[in-house]
């Protein structure tokens, strides 16, 4: 008996001490996806820029990076000056071992904008980006020319897998940290996308970029955000609330279809769904999700590109 508690406290001991080691981990900024670093006051981030034109800034979800929208931003950059920013701890931008509120990815995001002499922009953002993008929004309402919201959750609630929520368990999830494979990485992001979507393999680098604390840490101030008060009714609360498309795949199993029109209580809002898609229509659906978003934009005059 005795030696099965000493087995037992070098177990705790040691999941302790791993919990602690991995929580230190932090990276560095570095360009990643065509990117170059912007050094700001918030963290120094990883930006890509193409085509001239109004701005249009992208803010990719949880666990992803900016090249989730290489589907759709070319098209976009063909008129527009399109801004994709890697957020806190995702792709190139710096990983800290604290600072990933959702108030803090708007800062930086204000901070790009800031630096690129931007004062009106629209937003097209996904799932978590949908978070910052409010935020941003609640920072300085006047700013948002418009919003378009992907499969971005309206509410507290999400769904996430087993093998998710065990990640996201403190000391269990430092230890599977040690162990994770591409393989399981490969079956933790099918959630994101339609059953039997092919999930690409660049986005397993892009979790891969994680550390542990980012990427822990990026989904408690998700979820906390949205408990503070749903998005939904942080939009809504605005005056004037920003011309919102809301664009939902029906087959999301993260963020519950159904709850794509509690998007429309926001005065003057879209919802558009997507028809066999998941949770990221953009890389599932990137033409019909493209059709939407064009039909939202207002034209641009051949005289407003810009260099």
């Amino acid at each position: 008996m005795k030696r099965v508690v000493v087995v037992l406290a070098v177990c705790v001991i040691a999941l302790a001490a791993n919990a602690v080691w991995v929580a230190m981990e932090t990276r560095p900024a570095s360009p990643r996806d065509g990117g170059a670093i912007f050094d700001t006051a918030v963290v120094p981030a990883n930006v890509r820029i193409e085509g001239s034109g109004p701005t249009i800034l992208m803010l990719h979800g949880f666990g992803a990076a900016i090249d989730w929208w290489d589907e759709i931003a070319p098209a976009l950059a063909a008129d527009h000056r399109v801004v994709r920013i890697d957020l806190i701890g995702h792709g190139g931008t710096e990983a800290p071992r604290s600072g990933y509120m959702i108030v803090r990815q708007a800062e930086l995001a204000a901070a790009i904008l800031d630096k690129l002499g931007v004062e009106r922009v629209t937003v097209i953002a996904h799932s978590m980006g949908g978070e910052v993008a409010t935020a941003l929004a609640d920072r300085k309402p006047e700013r948002i020319e418009r919003m378009v919201l992907i499969d971005s959750p309206p509410t507290a609630g999400t769904t996430f897998t087993m093998l998710t929520r065990t990640y996201l368990t403190p000391g269990l999830g430092e230890l599977l940290a040690r162990f994770r494979s591409d393989a399981a990485i490969r079956r933790g992001l099918a959630q994101g996308f339609a059953p039997d979507f092919p999930v690409p393999e660049k986005f397993v680098a892009d979790l891969k970029q994680l550390t542990y604390e980012a990427f822990r840490a990026a989904h408690e101030e998700s979820v906390a955000y949205r408990e503070a008060k749903a998005p939904w009714e942080r939009l809504a609360a605005l005056t004037p609330a920003p011309p919102l498309l809301a664009i939902f795949g029906t087959k999301d199993a993260i963020v519950p279809p159904d709850q794509a029109k509690i998007w429309a209580k926001v005065p003057g809002a879209r919802v558009e769904m997507i028809e066999g898609a998941g949770h990221s229509p953009m890389v599932e659906a990137p033409a019909k999700t493209l059709e939407l978003i064009r039909g939202f934009l207002p034209p641009v005059p051949a005289t407003s590109a810009v260099p």
